[in-house]
This record gives C-alpha cells, sequence and structure tokens, in this order.
C-alpha cells in the first residue's frame, strides 16, 4: 500500500471530500479505544458517572466523584474525563484516515507520516482534494542541499482561497453577532461575491500580485471581505492585532511598507468607545481606508485618508483568482522572538494548506459546524480560522464584543456554536466571573485551547460546562501556520495535556546537556509543510537553526520512529521552536511555557527585551529585566519584572507596578497584566554581559513555593 502510494503520481479530483455530515442530534463514540491512564475499572466508574454528572451545577459534587471513580485524590494531572467511546456512531476524520492508510494506531500513522514525509503530504492532497491550476509534478524535493530550504509542491499553480469555496453555495459560510442589531448572515456564494468585489477593487485602485496592504482591524466581516479579496487577486496581506499601541502598528507598518492600510476609527469596549486610528496621529501612514465602528465615523480624517466606502468607487469584480506558485506569498504576520523587534513571517499557499489540514485532522471540522474562536486577523489563529472553517464547509461565527462578557456566553449558545476555541486566560475569567452562567452549551462537541499554557482545573471546568466535551490542547506557532503537538478525538482526553505530535512533523525534548529526555526544550525536526523558510526582517538561518544541537545516532523522535540524520539525501538539522514540554508517565505531554525569553501573555506571544525596552524608559529605573512564571496552581504565566532604580529613587514596589503597568498598557498592549514587581541592587549576568532570566526565574519560583 505505502510502496504504491509512493510510487503514485500526484491525482486531482473535482470532488470535494469532508467526510460524514456531523449532526448535532448524535451522540459520538469511536471503535478505538487506547487506555493509558487508571484501570479501566477507574475509567469504567468515571463513564458512569457521567450522566448524573452532566446535570450537576455543584464542582464540589464532580471532583467527589473524580475521587471515587479513579481512587485518589483529585490532583493534576488528572485522568481523562472523556473517552472516545464516548462518540457514538461518529467516525473522526483521523478514524477514516487511519483505515484508508491500513495503520492500526494513530502512533503508527505518525511514525510512517516523518518516514514518508512526501507520500503523507501527497495522500492528504489528494484527500482534501486541493485545486490546482496545474498540479504538483513534484512534493518535496531538496534543490539546495539544505533541510531547513526544502521545495514542496514543485510546479503547482494554484490559490488556496478556491479551496474555501467547495460546500454547498448556500450552505451559511459566516454568521457575525453584533454587540446591537439581529445577526447577519451570508452564504458561501454570497461570500464569494463580496471577495470578488474586494478583490476587483483593489484591482481598480492599480494593485498587482505580489504588492501588500495591510490590515489592522477587528474580526469584523469586512476584514474578513479584504483579508480573502486580498489573497483572490494575488496580493500579500500583512495583518496587525488592534490591540497593539500606535508605536508598535506604526513598526510594523514601517517593516512591511504597505501600499494601502486599512483600519477603525475605535472600538467598543464594555460600552465604552476606545480610539483606534487616533493611535497613529503622530506617524505617517501610506493611503489608508478608514472603518467606521457604528453607523458613522468617530475620527478627524487627515490627508491621505479616506472613508472606507471611497475603496470601492469604479470597480469590476474580479471574476478568476491569481494563480501562482506554492511559495507566493499571501501574508505576513508577526511574532516576538529573543529581540525587540517583532519578526515578519511571511504566509503561502503551503500555509493556509498546513491550517487547512489540521482543521481536518484534529478539529474534525465539517458542513454542519458552527466555529467560533475570539482571535482577530494580526494574531496566527484567525487567517487559520479562515482557512480551517471555510476549508471545511462550516459556518464561522464571529461576536463584535470582547469574549469575557456574558454577551459573549450568550452568543455561543445562539449561534449554536459546535466547535469553540479558547485562550486558557479567557477561561480563567469565565469561571472567576461566572460570565457563562445561564447559558446552554450542550451543542459544543469540542473546545480547542492554543496560545499559552493552560489550568486543569479551569479547563476540567470547561469540559463540565458543556456536558464533558474533549477540549484539544493545540500547540504551534505562527511560523508553522498551525501545531506541532495536539490532542485528538482517538485519545482519551485529559485537561491541559497533548496527547499526540501532528502529522508530518517530529520533535525531539532535550535537556540542558543536549540529549534527549522527557522534560526540557523542544525541538523541532523538519523538513515539513507550514514550516517558515524567509523572514523579512531576520536572519532565518540564524533565528531557527544556528547553534542547534547535532542530532547522534539512536535518537528517537515523539512516538518512536528513528531521528535520522539524513533525510532525501541532506544532512538533518534541528529547528528551534522555544517551546518547554514534559513528558508524563502515560506518555503525554504538558507545556511547561518557553524555554526562551519569549513568553506568552494572555495569549500573545512577546519577547522579554520588547517589555525591557518600554520599562527602561519609565522615569527612574536604570534596567529592567522581564520574566514569565507559572503560577504555584498551573496556568497561563504571569508577568514579574525586576528592577535596578536609578541613585535617589523610592523603593515602593507598589508604585514602580503601576508606573511600568501603564507604560506597557499604552506602548504595547492593554492585554499585558503586570503581576509582580521586584526591586534589586543588580541583574545577573553571564560572562558576555547577557542577563541571566533563566536564574531570575528559578529564583522567583523558589521564592514563591517558600511562602
Amino acid at each position: 500500500m505505502f510502496q504504491r502510494l509512493h510510487d503514485a503520481p500526484f491525482r486531482q479530483s473535482d470532488k470535494p471530500m469532508y467526510g460524514v455530515v456531523y449532526d448535532p442530534g448524535q451522540l459520538h463514540p469511536c471503535k478505538v479505544r487506547i487506555p493509558i491512564f487508571a484501570t479501566m475499572d477507574g475509567a469504567a466508574r468515571w463513564l458512569a458517572a457521567l450522566p448524573a454528572l452532566r446535570e450537576e451545577k455543584d464542582f464540589s459534587r464532580h471532583i467527589q466523584a473524580y475521587e471515587e471513580a479513579f481512587q485518589k485524590k483529585a490532583t493534576p494531572p488528572f485522568e481523562p474525563l472523556w473517552y472516545p467511546e464516548l462518540l457514538g456512531s461518529h467516525q473522526p476524520h483521523l478514524q477514516v484516515v487511519l483505515q484508508e492508510l491500513g495503520h492500526p494506531s494513530y502512533e503508527s500513522l505518525h511514525r510512517w507520516s516523518v518516514e514518508r514525509r512526501a507520500d503523507f503530504w501527497r495522500y492528504l492532497l489528494q484527500r482534501l482534494h486541493i485545486p490546482f491550476e496545474r498540479p504538483p509534478v513534484q512534493i518535496l524535493a531538496f534543490p539546495e542541499g539544505d533541510i531547513a530550504q526544502p521545495r514542496w509542491l514543485t510546479g503547482a499553480v494554484w490559490n488556496s482561497v478556491e479551496a474555501l469555496f467547495r460546500a454547498d453555495p448556500q450552505n451559511v459560510a459566516l454568521v457575525f453577532y453584533p454587540i446591537a442589531g439581529a445577526p447577519r448572515t451570508w452564504t458561501y456564494e454570497e461570500l464569494l461575491t463580496e471577495v470578488r468585489q474586494v478583490a476587483g477593487a483593489f484591482r481598480a485602485r492599480g494593485l498587482q500580485p505580489g504588492q501588500t496592504v495591510a490590515l489592522c482591524l477587528p474580526m469584523r466581516p469586512e476584514a474578513i471581505f479584504l483579508y480573502l479579496g486580498a489573497l483572490y487577486a494575488g496580493i500579500t496581506v500583512a495583518t496587525i492585532p488592534d490591540s497593539l499601541s500606535g508605536e508598535e502598528i506604526a513598526a510594523r507598518l514601517e517593516i512591511v511598507q504597505p501600499q494601502l492600510f486599512f483600519t477603525q476609527d475605535g472600538l467598543v469596549r464594555e460600552g465604552k468607545f476606545l480610539p483606534l486610528y487616533d493611535r497613529l496621529q503622530a506617524y505617517r501612514l501610506p493611503r489608508t481606508y478608514l472603518l467606521a465602528t457604528g453607523e458613522a465615523l468617530q475620527a478627524r480624517l487627515r490627508n491621505n485618508v479616506y472613508p472606507y466606502r471611497a475603496f470601492f468607487e469604479d470597480l469590476e469584480p474580479l471574476t478568476q483568482p491569481h494563480r501562482a506558485g506554492s511559495y507566493h506569498p499571501i501574508g505576513v504576520l508577526f511574532s516576538s522572538g529573543t529581540t525587540a523587534t517583532p519578526k515578519a513571517i511571511p504566509w503561502t499557499h503551503l500555509t493556509a494548506f498546513k491550517a487547512l489540514a489540521d482543521g481536518h485532522l484534529y478539529h474534525d471540522l465539517r458542513p454542519g459546524d458552527v466555529v467560533a474562536w475570539p482571535t482577530n486577523l494580526g494574531w496566527m489563529m484567525g487567517p487559520w480560522l479562515l482557512f480551517a472553517g471555510l476549508g471545511a464547509g462550516a459556518t464561522v461565527a464571529l461576536y463584535e464584543g470582547p469574549p469575557t462578557t456574558p454577551g459573549f456566553c450568550a452568543f455561543v449558545e445562539q449561534a449554536g456554536v459546535t466547535v469553540l476555541g479558547v485562550v486558557p486566560s479567557l477561561v480563567r475569567r469565565w469561571v472567576e466571573t461566572q460570565a457563562w452562567a445561564g447559558q446552554d452549551w450542550s451543542r459544543i462537541r469540542l473546545f480547542s485551547s492554543t496560545g499559552e499554557a493552560s489550568n486543569p482545573w479551569h479547563m476540567w471546568q470547561l469540559m463540565a460546562k458543556a456536558g464533558y466535551k474533549p477540549i484539544l490542547e493545540y500547540c504551534g506557532g505562527t511560523e508553522i501556520g498551525g501545531g506541532y503537538i495536539t490532542s485528538t478525538l482517538l485519545h482519551p482526553n485529559a485537561p491541559s495535556q497533548f496527547s499526540a505530535p501532528a502529522l508530518g512533523l517530529d520533535f525531539v525534548l532535550l535537556s540542558e546537556e543536549g540529549q534527549p529526555a522527557d522534560e526540557g526544550e523542544l525541538f523541532l525536526v523538519p523538513p515539513s509543510i507550514g514550516l517558515s523558510q524567509t523572514l523579512l526582517n531576520a536572519d532565518h538561518e540564524k533565528v531557527y537553526y544556528a547553534d542547534t544541537p547535532p542530532i547522534q545516532a539512536g535518537w528517537q523522535g515523539a512516538t518512536g520512529a528513528p531521528i535520522p540524520q539524513e533525510y532525501g539525501g541532506v544532512p538533518v538539522r534541528l529547528r528551534r521552536h522555544g517551546d518547554y514540554m514534559r513528558r508524563l508517565p502515560s506518555g503525554y505531554w504538558v507545556s511547561g511555557g518557553r524555554a526562551d525569553d519569549a513568553m506568552n501573555l494572555g495569549g500573545i506571544k512577546v519577547s522579554s527585551a520588547e517589555i525591557e525596552r518600554v520599562v527602561a524608559q519609565v522615569a527612574g529605573v536604570s534596567e529592567a529585566a522581564a520574566i514569565a512564571v507559572p503560577p504555584p496552581e498551573g496556568g497561563p504565566d504571569r508577568l514579574v519584572l525586576y528592577l535596578v532604580l536609578q541613585e535617589g529613587q523610592p523603593r515602593t514596589p507598589a508604585l514602580w507596578k503601576e508606573a511600568c503597568a501603564q507604560a506597557i498598557r499604552e506602548k504595547l498592549s492593554p492585554l499585558f497584566a503586570l503581576h509582580e514587581v521586584m526591586l534589586v541592587e543588580e541583574l545577573p549576568r553571564t560572562a558576555s554581559n547577557k542577563v541571566m532570566r533563566r536564574l531570575l526565574r528559578q529564583r522567583y519560583l523558589e521564592q514563591q513555593a517558600y511562602s
């Protein structure tokens, strides 16, 4: 079977394959059983208790039931609280893949996918029926003799946006719930009409394939039309989060130098109007089109700034998409590393395919699903949502207001959301404020959590809120276009634990001595579709590959496949990613946050250097070091600052916490909450004068444990 697939030419079909349409009225079991945690008796007792627990509002009774079922105290890491048997007659896409490829287990499938990478991606292209004007003549090659610079899908001519419009044209593609007023919907046919109108407007404004536009907008329908319309026309879209300060937005515009810029007059949060466009008054902008938050603009237009309606003057809809090679840039997203300058990461049609594939394989998306994900096109999950959701023929649901509110929680019920994406910080707010009280989330069939390490107690309560539905822990990065580790519907689901590596990509955990370990920094084993190969403003080789540990004979990947020292005739090198992971005795993994000097705050990746640059500008601060530490109970990291003050300054931590928090809110993002300020006489440094943030983190955690 594998040899035939390996030798087979690429075959293209016009018929989309979505799998079984999801029926919300069904239960959902699966034939695969992989008990790897407690005894089967414990799992059976827990499953027997679930019907009563689904009606139980007192969470202490859930804890009691857990302890009775598994006969031990409820402490993380928890036993699985959901099992594939609960899928009923529903057959996940992954189960079909196992059957089609003849594998007895996910682990066997993963080993094959990393040993025969070209075969795996060829199979997915065929299974998902990705449309090509000209199909690839070769799936994978290494013309430069470098594992970091492969060539995927050589000879292909295509536009990944076409893969988003294969559902029934009358199915609902997009639904938008404004804070005030009735919901609005767009069918796939109507969405395609909007996309073609926008593409024609770009042509009317003189933009050609390969040129760049930038968006700094909330996740509203017009942002979707602009993003997909630009891609349809072959134009690159740089997307910038609307939560950033004016200085940070301007810095990103300076990097990409767009021909056009689209933003909004402001944002409404908890009934208050917060200016967005006015943050940029001090900066020179390209030709800009301004959208209104409400019915009328609430900002004065400057030179070269026009109302959004002016963008659509004198246009002819573009009826044919611009098709190009696989490496044609479709977008630019920004991600922090260990420097103060954000990395500008290009996305290509290959990245879009990776996102679509992950939605199919792990999130099991299909027609009939309603997918909601509180995000923004400036964060990778925004574009990911469009490729994964629309590529599956599902409905993408948007909400205008902030996701922390009871209004959002009501929207989840009213829109009939079946797949809900979350950030752990958001779940914490729901648990603490009970914003979800009184809402029926039983239509949800699965959650997906990404962005930062999660708190298992909070995730347990989220599972219980929906009647014990699985939470897929999903971790990857902007430079991957999706995940490298995930949970699946083929494995029992335990709160805050990953059950499987993503297919087609492997990884290894290394200790500080550079040897494989059950706990340590995670390194990826390339190549894979989706992995970035260039950066607009940094040396890609230096950022991801320079000085990574050499692979030694006998090393094994996540599911036991040998990590080769050579692949496809070229030497294999590990790729730096920066995450810290721990493998549990069960075989599952838990996240330990970041291993490098980057951190995840509120689901947003930011570097220590970015925060330190802002804090250093606070009057009276001589030096600063920023670290992220997990709370004792686990969960999202907290931001802690170590400050060296100038001589004569008052040594009052509360005063400096207020001043630094204000600077971070104004110059970086209001989403970065400062937990604590520590005043010190000096910062620990290496012989080469680098700040030893890891030592500061260790000291803080030891002090936290002692207190």
